[in-house]
């Protein structure tokens, strides 16, 4: 239903933008606060006895660097862009195989993305309002739990999201401020004796970005 939402917006805002509007370049520096639950999923064996324990933890940023295109005329803008992302995933899991060592152990999934944000909508004086989808190519990943039987990785190349933005223009300068919701689940890419096990959180951003226009 989103994603339906951003192509009609996309479409609306694109049909409004005339040959009066201009044409800007630019570059944007991107600092991201995910905000995820924490959650815990257990295994058991065929016979329902309990083999292992995986909690996702949390999710970790790292500030990014983007290039995008910003057209714009009275009342209407469109801008596109691309970027580099990665992001580092915490699990902790603990076996229940061997009697007596259950110690936790801390497993760190990094995930590099291509970012290619769009998005559009209104704008009056420096200010600007809009959404738009976000996609994510992986450009490249470690694997996890390769040691753990029954464990695989059955994981897509795109992930996509949706991003609600804000920004203010002062000089050549730009501000923004945007909230990010991914549709993939964290880890739904995990299956354990060839069922899908992940979690179901979805994850979500705050991101803030500081641009320079020419």
């Amino acid at each position: 239903m989103l994603a339906k939402k951003a192509i009609l917006i996309f479409i609306i805002s694109a049909s409004g933008i005339h040959l009066s509007g201009q044409l800007y370049f630019g570059i944007n520096a991107s600092y991201s606060i995910p905000f995820t639950r924490s959650e815990e999923i257990k295994y058991d064996d065929a016979q329902d006895f309990l083999t292992y324990s995986l909690r996702f933890v949390e999710l970790d940023v790292t500030p990014s660097l983007n290039t995008y295109i910003y057209y714009k005329n009275e009342i209407m803008y469109l801008q596109g862009g691309i970027g580099y992302r990665q992001i580092k995933t915490r699990f902790r899991s603990i076996s229940y195989l061997e009697f007596g060592k259950q110690t936790p152990v801390e497993t760190i999934k990094k995930t590099s993305y291509l970012m290619l944000p769009i998005h559009a909508g209104i704008c009056f004086d420096r200010f600007k309002f809009g959404a738009g989808p976000v996609f994510g190519y992986i450009v490249d990943q470690n694997n996890i739990f390769e040691e753990i039987e029954s464990f695989e990785e059955r994981r897509r190349r795109l992930d996509t999201g949706f991003a609600f933005n804000f920004g203010i223009t002062i000089y050549r300068f730009q501000l923004d401020l945007s909230y990010e919701y991914q549709f993939n689940s964290v880890g739904d890419y995990l299956y354990y004796r060839k069922d899908e096990k992940g979690f179901n959180n979805q994850a979500q951003f705050i991101n803030l970005g500081l641009g320079l226009i020419f």
